[in-house]
């Protein structure tokens, strides 16, 4: 599940706040690596929000990141 999604007890609920640095070299650096590498068909996103948007309608993590920077052309779902 992309990205931040390190609880299970409030998943749904949690707001993980993350600077772009520690989400960039920590959360997502194996889904890039994953994605780059593999180009997978989908991909999940987690349930929780990040930085107090859910991740299923975080346009950076979907549009800017990993369509724009990572060259992803496959579909996002959610759980």
């Amino acid at each position: 599940h992309v990205c931040v999604n390190n609880q299970e007890h409030d998943r749904m609920r949690i707001n993980a706040v993350v600077d772009e640095r520690t989400l960039r070299e920590i959360y997502l650096k194996g889904f890039e690596m994953a994605i780059k590498e593999s180009q997978p068909w989908t991909v999940m996103c987690a349930y929780n929000k990040l930085n107090g948007v859910y991740c299923s309608e975080n346009q950076m993590l979907w549009n800017e990141i990993l369509r724009k920077e990572w060259g992803y052309q496959g579909i996002v779902m959610t759980d």
